[in-house]
């Protein structure tokens, strides 16, 4: 008889009953490195696919290291809405899909499709190659779980996203709508002015859509002290640091001490 995969609170159903979480972003592609931010008692955990220098196989390895030492959630971000590049790290068993710069309706469900297995996605099953699943031996019981916990986040970077927020929002199987505030620079004002009127606007106009549309709101706080305004004004999940803003704070205080 095998095993049932364990049931736990997953990081989409705490933000569904309104827990609000603090999460960070890994970027150097260290398993290392991402044990230490995994120990340090965040929220959830971010691994980049869509800037770092990772493949299928580095991001694996990152999730195992994590998992090594705390059972914190982690996420995936990825550059497109492709199956290629959803599916096997849904199947490496990321507990979620963050997909960048989504600016239609059309993309959200190009995500959907891809993360989710029908009726709702078309996310294909391979399951005696499914790390998540057990490599088969857990078939029925992953099914079920990722049809309940996993979750799928699209990003709000471009002045076409925020226009499109509320049909993005529609398409049944986002979860959530996660701001980029860097990238929306380059619709909003001078870009990477993060203090313009402009981009300040956008980012409240964006913020007021995605609780309108019902949808989960999350976004990157621009300094650490802006999280509880955020959580204030109705964010369910903030990322407040990353690997390397953390690295790069540390060395140049060390340097000035």
């Amino acid at each position: 008889m095998t095993s049932a995969i364990p049931l736990s609170r997953s990081l989409r159903e705490r933000l569904l009953s309104h827990e609000q979480v603090q999460g960070a972003f890994l970027f150097l592609a260290s398993p290392d490195v991402d044990e230490i931010m995994a120990l340090a008692g965040f929220g959830a955990l971010i691994v980049d696919r869509e800037h770092a220098a990772s493949d299928l196989a580095g991001a694996l390895a990152e999730l195992r290291a994590i998992r090594a030492v705390s059972d914190v959630p982690v996420l995936v971000r990825v550059g497109d809405a492709a199956p290629t590049a959803i599916k096997p790290l849904l199947d490496a068993g990321f507990d979620g899909i963050v997909v960048a710069d989504v600016r239609s309706a059309r993309q959200a469900q190009q995500i959907v499709e891809a993360a989710h297995y029908p009726p709702l996605g078309r996310r294909g099953a391979q399951f005696t190659v499914s790390r998540a699943a057990g490599y088969g031996q857990q078939r029925d019981d992953y099914v079920e779980k990722a049809r309940r916990e996993t979750l799928v986040v699209a990003m709000i970077e471009s002045r076409e996203g925020v226009d499109a927020i509320a049909e993005i929002a529609a398409v049944a199987g986002i979860d959530m709508l996660f701001i980029g505030p860097l990238d929306l620079t380059s619709g909003y004002g001078p870009y990477g002015d993060l203090a313009s009127p402009e981009i300040k606007d956008a980012i409240a106009q964006a913020e007021q859509r995605i609780i309108a549309s019902g949808c989960l709101l999350g976004g990157a706080a621009i300094a650490a002290d802006d999280v509880p305004a955020m959580f204030a004004r109705g964010y369910g999940f903030v990322t407040a640091a990353s690997d390397t803003g953390l690295l790069v704070q540390a060395a140049k205080a060390a340097v000035r001490s």
